[in-house]
Order: structure tokens, then sequence, then C-alpha cells
């Protein structure tokens, strides 16, 4: 005991404080990770719940299906307003859309992978009905080599589809004698469009060049996976291992004016991946629409 007071003062208050000073270090880690576990489960739950507010749709609405998105975000394109790139390979090289009007007002906010939708502006109803209705009207005029059925992307909403006879000849056809199809789309099903019927927006496999129209005239945008490989969890959601370089979303409709505009870029899917036409003349343009809904002239 002598020998431990005959210690100079500074080593005997260093002695007697430092079981309570590496008490009080373990306090202030513990603290530290807490609060950094918090921040983690907080953003966690926050990025959870808005996954599961975007509804169903292709990936499961459960954690798991939450973390399989999380995954295939490391996948995504950065900028969705950047086209697929036309590729020499790509045959023809031009595409079904010659012209387009451009869309009036600010792009909608858009959100998730799978499912991914249109957070805002978001048509009333009776809009829904239309653009449900001239979807069906679309696949009835053709009924020999459009299917209708649920989306083999989504699991959900209404989707076209070619048939097993979309070869057989039909008056609005349009023939490609050297074209291929880029990409026969989900589990090769022929599905070219599919409607979502939480907000009217669409998504649709397009020629690379219809698909820049359609983005650079504001009418839509690139899915954040459209192109990607995505492995391994990629063909547990969508039945392959990339989404076709042209696979787009297509905004909802607006007003029931802006539907023609939409069922023309229908249209341009359904000759792209069948290489059939579903119009009167073919390939076509369309003509600028006014403020008040009237088509106009380029």
């Amino acid at each position: 005991m002598a020998a431990v007071l005959d210690q100079p003062p500074h080593l005997l208050t260093r002695l007697l404080s430092a079981p309570a000073t590496s008490q009080l270090h373990q306090l202030i880690l513990y603290a530290i990770a807490i609060s950094i576990l918090f921040r983690i489960y907080c953003l966690v739950h926050n990025d959870y719940h808005a996954f599961l507010a975007l509804g169903p749709g292709g990936t499961p609405s459960t954690f798991k299906g939450y973390l399989r998105v999380s995954w295939l975000r490391l996948f995504a394109h950065k900028n969705p307003f950047i086209p697929p790139p036309l590729m020499p390979e790509i045959i023809p090289a031009s595409g079904y859309l010659l012209r387009l009007p451009r869309r009036f007002g600010p792009r909608p906010t858009v959100a998730g992978i799978a499912p991914q939708r249109q957070r805002d502006q978001i048509p009333p109803r009776h809009i829904h009905q239309a653009m449900t209705r001239a979807l069906h009207s679309l696949a009835d005029s053709y009924p020999s080599i459009v299917g209708k059925g649920a989306s083999c992307f989504e699991k959900y909403g209404l989707a076209l589809f070619l048939t097993k006879d979309h070869e057989a000849r039909n008056p609005g056809r349009t023939e490609q004698p050297d074209s291929t199809r880029l990409n026969d789309t989900c589990e090769e099903s022929g599905e070219f469009c599919h409607l979502h019927s939480s907000e009217t927006s669409m998504h649709l496999t397009l020629h690379p060049s219809d698909a820049a129209l359609v983005i650079s005239h504001g009418w839509g945008q690139r899915h954040p996976l459209a192109g990607r490989k995505v492995h391994p969890l990629g063909r547990e959601i969508f039945g392959r291992t990339l989404l076709p370089a042209g696979f787009v979303m297509v905004y909802a409709p607006t007003d029931e004016s802006q539907i023609g505009v939409l069922m023309e870029i229908v249209r341009a899917a359904g000759w792209w991946v069948g290489g059939i036409g579903l119009g009167e003349g073919g390939r076509r343009g369309v003509g600028v629409l006014t403020r008040g809904g009237e088509e106009g002239s380029l």
C-alpha cells in the first residue's frame, strides 16, 4: 500500500480514473452504434413502405421482394431519358413513328423498378376507362393476331400479345421483307404493351428510334433495367436476364385528346415486336396536338 501511495500524483489520477474512462468510451461507442442502426432502420422502413405504396407488380409485395428490387437498383440506368442505342445489326434501321407531337407540361414523377409507377398527374377514372376501351378496340380489330390477357411482366393489368397466328396476313399488315425482332419480350410471349390499372401509364417495347422519339417529345422514359443484364435475380423476376432494350414507360394521358397519340405508340410497339401493322397505312406519324386537344399539322 505504501508503495502505491509513493507514486507521483498524476499516475495515481490515471490509475483511479482508468475504469471510469473506459466505461465512458464504451457508452459513447454504444450510443453511436445505436444511432447508426436506428438511422438505417428508419431509411429501410421508409423505403420499404414506399415500395409497398407502388402497389402490385412483377415483384411480390413482401420484404423479400423489396430486397430483390434493392439489389436490382445496382444495375439501373442512371438517366432514364437517354434512349437505347441504334445498333448496326438492328433491322429495320428506322422505326414506325415518322413524327410525334410534343407532350405539353412537365413530366410526371416516376418511382420504382419492379413495379415502376407514375406518382402524380394521374388522370380521372373516365380517362382510364377510355384508354382501356381503346386497347380493347385495337385488339378486337385484329383478333387473329392480337390477344388480350394479364401481363407476363406485371402479372396484373390488361396486356396485348401477339397470338400464335400473328404471321397470318391481314389488311393492316406492314410487310418488312428483311426485318427481324430484336426481342421476344417476356418469356417469348409476344407481349408488346400493358396498362397499369392504378394510374393508367403503360409499358411498351419499341424500336430504338421510336423509343428516342417518345422520350425526346416528353411522352415517356426508358425503364431503369431496359437492356440491362441482371444476374441472378432478374431471371426470377422478369423470366429472362434482361428487359428489352426498347422497354419504356409511357405516361398516362392527361385528357382524352392524348389517347390517340398513345395508341399510335402502342401500334409502334406491335410493329416492332411482331412485324405487324395495326394501322390503316402501316408506318405513320401523328400530327401536332394543340392545347385544346385538336390535331394540326407539322
